[in-house]
């Protein structure tokens, strides 16, 4: 049977079936995808976290247009683009936190002493743990916090794939891991893109944390531990499910539950059969998802065409946004601001936008700084 009724709710395959209520759905969208634990995710992370709970019909249609029309997410997210050259993906991992790759992300407003933030994942899982460093980190501080937080959880990593950063290419660095067997794999000189899983990570992070600080920036270190928690239980397209599943071969226990059966408890030789299948299935999924990359990684994409009257979202990063409304913390600012109207198309490549009069930059943009705006969305608008 597809529909049930227990303790007086109407489930669909065991998910709770909602009513043909805009409030109700408005609700639940705003809840699993603008809170901290929805951590403005995308269309695919959203839909796989609310799905997980509940049913309605037409819900993938309500959310795919939730989150579209989010005005938070359409200025705070940047633009993905298919980068130049071929991709060179490394090698998928046989075991779990036996390679692991390491970055930093730095120029933070200081939190309550710290302004860096340590980021390590699992190549093969994808689990990650975010770890608040001060500005003058060193050598023996990063190898302290990696003792502290990862190698008690997980272990000594097999290798480490991390950029040319100088705390990695210190003697003491070095020393220390080659005591415990561990190399590590530098990225090819001007070929930063080798270390892509923690950098497509910290662009994660980084919208997360923006999202929800960007009129206080000074908060992000509370924000951390959620944000870890948001990461790694939501779905990864590429992996084909959380990292908390991939490593634990379960879903993380969610806050709201319906229908819970008491089923028989699962011999270990189960358990182990199961989470064995999960991880074959994880590297399968891994695989043909490298292949898509690097089948796309050469293709052009058409550039937008704006008409007269269409509003657009304007990109402010060239110009460090020097010439806009002084930001005092550049690294948690809004990535894209507006929405503006096009006035005009200017030559083949330009627009020219109805700026606001207090505005101090030109209103004339290239269209790579500019993208749609979808419409809808309730929240404040985000001046220059």
């Amino acid at each position: 049977m597809l529909y049930t009724v227990k303790e007086g709710l109407l489930l669909y395959r065991d998910k709770l079936v909602v009513p043909n209520s805009p409030d109700i759905k408005k609700q639940i969208l705003t809840e699993f995808h603008t809170s901290h634990m929805g951590g403005h995710a995308g269309i695919l992370r959203t839909i796989a976290r609310i799905q997980a709970q509940f049913y309605w019909k037409n819900m993938r249609q309500d959310i795919k247009e939730y989150v579209q029309q989010c005005l938070i997410c359409q200025q705070a997210k940047t633009s993905n683009s298919v980068p130049a050259g071929l991709l060179q993906p490394l090698p998928i991992p046989d075991q779990v936190w036996e390679d692991v790759a390491m970055d930093f992300i730095t120029g933070l407003p200081n939190s309550f002493g710290f302004s860096v933030i340590m980021v390590v994942i699992d190549r093969l899982t994808k689990y990650s743990h975010f770890v608040a460093q001060k500005t003058e980190y060193t050598s023996r501080t990063v190898a302290e916090a990696f003792m502290s937080h990862i190698v008690k959880l997980h272990g000594i990593p097999k290798s480490i794939v991390s950029d040319r950063d100088k705390v990695f290419t210190s003697s003491f660095w070095q020393h220390l891991f080659k005591l415990q067997g561990t190399s590590l794999a530098m990225s090819t000189a001007y070929h930063p893109q080798t270390d892509g899983q923690s950098e497509a990570l910290n662009k994660c992070l980084e919208m997360y944390l923006r999202c929800f600080t960007f009129q206080n920036p000074k908060a992000w270190y509370k924000l951390l531990p959620m944000a870890e928690y948001w990461y790694n239980t939501a779905h990864h397209t590429s992996a084909g499910m959380t990292p908390f599943k991939a490593l634990y071969g379960r879903e993380a226990p969610t806050l709201i539950r319906y229908g819970a059966n008491a089923a028989d408890t699962p011999t270990i030789r189960d358990y182990l059969l199961q989470r064995d299948a999960i991880l074959d299935q994880l590297k399968s999924n891994l695989r043909r998802a490298q292949q898509i990359m690097k089948s796309n990684a050469d293709k052009k994409r058409k550039e937008a065409e704006f008409k007269e009257g269409d509003m657009v979202l304007v990109r402010l990063q060239p110009y460090r946004q020097h010439s806009a409304a002084l930001r005092k913390n550049k690294k948690l600012s809004m990535r894209y601001f507006g929405p503006f109207k096009v006035l005009a198309k200017v030559g083949t490549v330009a627009y020219k936008l109805e700026l606001p009069i207090s505005a101090k930059i030109h209103p004339v943009f290239h269209i790579s700084q500019l993208k749609e705006f979808k419409g809808g969305a309730d929240e404040p608008y985000i001046p220059l």
